[in-house]
């Protein structure tokens, strides 16, 4: 039997079914703004090791600005946004943006392919996918947290997808009777901020364990190297119920280029969760938790929290 077409759509509608069996309360159509920080308790200074505290998130909606009360934050915007606004130490990467999309009505995928072209067959008949978004056309490096950076970016590379079409229109056999599909709604971006958090994961940390390790990943650039990444790097020095998971947790430029990755990126953020939930549970902060614990929860999730033998 064929199998038709995978619908982004259809998986959008699974997640959010599982998410509400599951007790979630959802809330879209709000923008995270900023954290509501505790003041410092007294006598704490600047060298203490947890001296603040969020209390709530400020988001906006279309009826204004609200807060949401919290015991625990995860920041999991990818940009490190909560972290940043809440005064944690962080660098930042400038990066080449991308744009991908999608064409179909191609006449002979697998000849197109052949030809030499960077495209991929994706579920559909005559339908490809072209991870082509500029990175060695758009002329500079942004900012990813810069909106005018983000204007930029964006439109440069909208521009430069049309005349990937129209070049492949009028080069390439196959794509002479090509339409577009679809334009990916974000530009591709691999890197902005990155925590430097209780322990910050370097290049020299390759196949190293730790005592704390919540996830493993390797290394798409680099077969045979592996990651452990420790507890410690989801962990905000300044911030006591603050946790970051996803690309922009606590490691160097060059581990970041394992840690970006969607399965790590999947991995830290259950890690968080879990970490999150035994806080509350137990009226303590992420850093009190018992991390033997932590790793067992996960381990009996299914999570791979050690090196395979």
């Amino acid at each position: 039997m064929r199998q038709r077409p995978y619908d982004p759509e259809e998986l959008r509608f699974v997640l959010n079914e599982m998410v509400r069996e599951a007790g979630v309360r959802m809330l879209f159509h709000a923008w995270g703004c900023e954290p509501v920080m505790q003041a410092a308790a007294a006598g704490a200074d600047a060298a203490s090791s947890n001296p603040q505290r969020i209390t709530a998130v400020t988001f906006q909606g279309k009826q204004g600005r609200f807060a949401i009360r919290a015991q625990v934050v995860i920041d999991a915007t990818g940009d490190g946004d909560l972290f940043a606004a809440a005064g944690c130490a962080f660098d930042l990467e400038r990066v080449l943006p991308w744009l991908w999309f999608r064409m179909g009505g191609v006449e002979n995928v697998e000849q197109a392919i052949a030809t030499g072209g960077w495209y991929f067959h994706t579920p559909g008949d005559g339908r490809v996918l072209l991870p082509w978004g500029a990175s060695e056309r758009v002329s500079r490096k942004i900012d990813a947290t810069d909106p005018e950076d983000l204007t930029f970016a964006e439109v440069e590379c909208r521009r430069q997808v049309m005349a990937e079409v129209d070049r492949l229109r009028a080069e390439v056999p196959g794509f002479r009777r090509a339409h577009v599909c679809d334009v990916a709604s974000q530009l591709g971006i691999t890197e902005s901020r990155r925590l430097l958090g209780d322990y910050v994961l370097r290049r020299e940390d390759v196949d190293r364990t730790f005592d704390d390790t919540i996830a493993v990943t390797g290394h798409w650039t680099k077969y045979g190297a592996r990651y452990a990444i420790p507890y410690r790097a989801l962990r905000a020095s300044k911030v006591a119920n603050l946790l970051v998971a996803g690309r922009c947790i606590s490691v160097d430029h060059r581990v970041h280029h394992a840690t970006k990755e969607i399965p790590p990126c999947i991995a830290t953020g259950e890690a968080a969760g879990t970490a999150a939930a035994l806080a509350v549970r137990g009226g303590s902060t992420p850093a009190a938790i018992d991390v033997a614990t932590l790793r067992d929860r996960l381990r009996r999730a299914g999570a791979i929290v050690d090196f395979p033998d």
